[in-house]
């Protein structure tokens, strides 16, 4: 029997190769579990540019600019740029060139990586011992079958919810040793885009946990949830943070990647970290959590609402909830596909200009 410590364990990040519009739906197939993800190939080093501790092309973490998207005239240059250099013709390696040497002013974005990207937020510490998490008082009885059915929905959000904030904390817990690691295994520049927003997505669920609490201490008086979901992500910070993370993941990823490939301390690192938890999940199988968590919330109101009786105190919000939720769902999916095409596009831009240097470079050493 293999023993498991000694086994390869960072394989279960996915390929990266480009997905079809359908996969790239990260938000329609909500019903699926984790297991689709994390049947990844194994990691290569053929898949990967050089790694450079001090370069800056993988670490630039994403701007506003990137959440916003195409107009129509940047989608046609964009299209018509990959079409230019897929299509292996001189005419169309011309006009590929043409484009690069123009800098490609559609695609640029702010080249600087901020010291610390925390502009207007707050780090506030929730205690436990102040703010216990929400708990179910026992069922009373007399409750009707929807009643009873609801009451369980209800302890599944609370326990989905305290799992996956203890998640989000499970990966600040990766987020602070590199940074204070001496000697240093990463360059903090290098380490803050892999956990890019991730201090704030706690701080909203710790926020909703707190709130979410305080309407399960009251449950068997009000029997009322939906209007907590749509109090707590509605708003725009939600949507901000949510946005960037899932802009910035494929870049976490293969960041992580790429220095598990050029710093063997970092791999140390990453296989001590998850040989001591319990259940021995990956960084990337915390990292997708965020990724996963609306698709599952939407899946949870959705059962509630079907055993939530017309006319019921309840159903109105319900149906708000989940509007909001899936309009959110499909802003994050629309704005990842952006971001995606963005990243293909520089991506291909960098490739034509190397070739180009490398032309203009063969042509300058070649004898008269």
């Amino acid at each position: 029997m293999t023993n498991p410590a000694s086994e390869v364990i960072y394989d279960d990040v996915p390929s990266e190769e480009p997905l079809s519009p359908d996969e790239d739906m990260i938000y329609e197939d909500v019903q699926r579990d984790t297991g689709a993800l994390e049947a990844g190939n194994g990691w290569s080093s053929s898949e990967f540019e050089s790694y450079d501790e001090h370069s800056d092309n993988e670490a630039k973490l994403p701007t506003k600019s990137m959440r916003k998207n195409f107009n129509h005239s940047n989608k046609k240059k964009y299209f018509q740029l990959m079409k230019a250099a897929r299509s292996g013709t001189k005419d169309g390696l011309e006009r590929t060139k043409i484009a690069v040497m123009r800098k490609v002013s559609f695609l640029q974005r702010k080249d600087q990586l901020e010291e610390e990207d925390d502009a207007g937020y707050l780090d506030v510490a929730v205690s436990e011992v102040k703010h216990p998490p929400p708990e179910l008082s026992p069922m009373p009885e007399g409750l009707t079958s929807h009643q009873v059915v609801r009451r369980h929905i209800l302890g599944s959000i609370i326990q989905s919810e305290r799992s996956y904030l203890e998640s989000l904390r499970r990966i600040l817990q990766y987020h602070r040793p590199l940074m204070e690691a001496d000697p240093r295994i990463l360059s903090p520049r290098k380490i803050r885009p892999i956990f890019y927003r991730i201090r704030e997505i706690t701080q909203c669920h710790s926020m909703f946990q707190i709130a979410l609490a305080s309407r399960v201490a009251e449950w068997d008086s009000t029997e009322k949830i939906g209007d907590l979901f749509v109090a707590s992500f509605s708003k725009s910070m939600v949507l901000d943070v949510y946005s960037d993370y899932v802009n910035n993941f494929t870049n976490a990823m293969a960041l992580i990647k790429k220095a598990c490939m050029s710093k063997p301390a970092f791999l140390d690192f990453l296989k001590k970290k998850q040989a001591s938890s319990v259940d021995r999940i990956t960084l990337y199988g915390l990292m997708v959590k965020p990724i996963q968590r609306f698709p599952q919330f939407i899946l949870l109101l959705q059962d509630m609402l079907k055993n939530t009786p017309k006319g019921h105190v309840d159903r109105l919000p319900l149906q708000l909830a989940l509007t909001e939720l899936e309009v959110l769902a499909e802003k994050l999916n629309e704005q990842k596909r952006v971001a995606d095409q963005i990243a293909e596009t520089q991506q291909l831009a960098r490739s034509v200009s190397d070739r180009l240097l490398s032309k203009v470079t063969g042509y300058a050493c070649t004898p008269a």
